[in-house]
């Protein structure tokens, strides 16, 4: 058996385990914050949850995972991983979404209202595992198609769409109209113009990031398929 498929087959068997294992843990932890009706530190449990980015974020990325593993099923049987395009931007967005998910709630919100709160229950699930291994799989195991500068705006689309509908909900519409109140704190904790200028940059570079670690390995791939390098050996 070719080196260049034994290393395919891997990488097929490690995306089909790790998307299944993230669509599982989203899964969980909705269900979750679906089923708490009141929860003393968070007020947006029950069908209110949908309000917040880090569950539909969480949610986006799962439906990309779920849909991958037909693809990585697919591979293994005709011993070629291959995902289409439109796959691999909808992967590149969600995973994203969920780095975005996983950087806020590490630098900003676990802070200031602890660790522990923002890491346990659903959160585990929600803000921690299944934005870790996500990023994961997007960068080391579905690696398909190299990604172009310009498909780094549907990876941001998924923030913009849903920065626009929290400034409407929460600062034109307003709690007492039937909006949001600022549970993020995005417009009422810190000047608007910081939040307003920095999460976009912010998700740019995040898609970025992203993008390098998952180009790297599908063309360090692509080499090894056409017998340019040798699985052991460091791409230059």
């Amino acid at each position: 058996m070719d080196v260049a498929y034994q290393l395919t087959k891997k990488k097929c068997i490690a995306a089909m385990i790790s998307s299944f294992v993230v669509a599982v843990c989203v899964c969980i932890g909705v269900t979750m914050n679906l089923t708490t009706l009141y929860d003393v530190n968070f007020d947006h449990m029950g069908l209110r949850t949908f309000c917040m980015f880090t569950v539909n974020s969480n949610i986006l990325c799962g439906i990309g995972m779920l849909m991958a593993l037909p693809y990585t099923i697919d591979g293994l049987i005709n011993k070629k991983f291959y995902l289409p395009n439109w796959m691999v931007d909808l992967l590149f967005a969600g995973t994203t979404s969920v780095a975005l998910t996983f950087l806020v709630s590490l630098c900003i919100l676990a802070p200031v209202k602890g660790f522990v709160l923002i890491f346990t229950g659903s959160r585990f699930f929600l803000h921690g595992l299944c934005p870790i291994l996500a990023m994961i799989t997007f960068c080391f195991f579905i690696t398909s198609h190299v990604i172009a500068l310009r498909e780094s705006v549907y990876a941001m689309l998924p923030v913009m769409l849903y920065a626009m509908v929290y400034y409407f909900m929460v600062e034109i519409l307003g709690p007492k109209n039937g909006g949001w109140d600022d549970f993020y704190g995005f417009l009422t904790r810190i000047p608007q113009w910081v939040s307003l200028l920095s999460f976009m940059p912010l998700t740019f570079a995040i898609a970025s990031v992203l993008r390098w670690l998952h180009n790297k390995n599908c063309i360090r791939l692509q080499r090894i398929e056409a017998g340019l390098l040798h699985p052991l050996e460091k791409q230059q």
